[in-house]
């Protein structure tokens, strides 16, 4: 039974992972559609930084949350950022929301852990 439960476990996971993937595939085309290559390019390496922790739920909006942080080096300038500790001991464990400014008042949210 123990073997079929870690079967079952793994196989939700992979569709879960899955799906998170095809959620940042179709936002960022969307994104695409609102910013020049070079921009995109931008957004998808400052991403794939974050990357280094979980990043998911990506979505366009309309308004942003958080304050704002300078971002130099990067083609959108700065961020809001939603940020809060998990309260580990070593304070490396945080988590939070980022909005990307992008054209005709939209952002490109997401949640990082």
């Amino acid at each position: 039974m123990s073997a079929q439960i870690e079967t079952d476990y793994a196989a939700a996971m992979a569709e879960h992972y899955a799906e998170l993937q095809t959620n940042r595939r179709e936002v960022m085309a969307q994104v695409a559609e609102l910013v020049s290559p070079r921009k995109l390019a931008s957004i998808e390496k400052f991403i794939d930084y974050a990357d280094d922790n979980f990043v998911c739920d990506f979505e366009l909006t309309d308004t942003h949350g958080g304050g704002r942080q300078e971002e130099p080096g990067t083609a959108f300038r700065y961020i809001y950022i939603d940020q809060h500790s998990g309260g580990c001991p070593a304070g490396d464990d945080h988590y939070g929301w980022i909005w990307i400014p992008l054209p005709k008042g939209k952002y490109l949210k997401f949640q990082y852990s």
